[in-house]
């Protein structure tokens, strides 16, 4: 039984462990840590905050051969942008993109912006265009309906103001980007509190 026999049975056992995975990829466990994993048990966890535990890359999808977008030092904060699947969630902030759960721990302060306070209802008869960046040109990665409910990434709402005096928000679903809220000064708002 030496040496012959547990090199084959080790042969025998990785073959058998490519035939299971079906693609010839080394299968590897996703982790996904108990605070993330247990705030998406309780609710929906779009627009908390979370911390990244060590230097960790943000990709443009969820797949790590995917382009990087922005790699963040450890302990920066992000703003969820989604639940979170297969390993990955989705942020809308300091970039949009996409980390790996497995590097994410709760913000040391908590969530000072529980997801039911980001919700917005819009008011817009004809709907809004979800937009990459907050600017008319700026390409559209979605859309709202009338009386759709939608998420702000923060609360209160991250927001810029155009130089037409448009009042832009950043949104994170139904799809990360920004919204026209109206027009500086003028008292009305493209988008209202939701409503049990």
């Amino acid at each position: 039984m030496g040496t012959h026999f547990w090199k084959v049975s080790t042969a025998v056992l990785t073959l058998a462990a490519l035939t299971t995975v079906g693609t010839g990829a080394i299968a590897a466990p996703i982790a996904e840590p108990a605070a993330i994993a247990q705030a998406g048990a309780a609710g929906p966890i779009i627009g908390q905050c979370r911390a990244v535990n060590k230097s960790t890359a943000v990709y443009q999808a969820a797949s790590t051969t995917s382009p990087v977008v922005r790699v963040l030092a450890t302990d920066a904060r992000v703003t969820l942008a989604s639940n979170g699947s297969a390993g990955f969630i989705a942020i809308s902030a300091p970039v949009n993109g996409f980390v790996q759960t497995a590097n994410l721990k709760p913000c040391p302060d908590g969530n000072p912006n529980p997801p039911g306070n980001t919700c917005r209802r819009v008011t817009q008869p004809l709907g809004l265009v979800i937009r990459r960046n907050p600017d008319t040109n700026s390409a559209a990665v979605g859309g709202a309906d009338l009386n759709q409910r939608v998420y702000l990434t923060t609360n209160p709402a991250t927001s810029r103001v155009g130089a037409d005096g448009r009042v832009w928000v950043q949104l994170a679903q139904p799809a990360a980007g920004w919204v026209s809220n109206g027009f500086q000064g003028t008292g009305t708002t493209n988008l209202v509190y939701c409503t049990p």
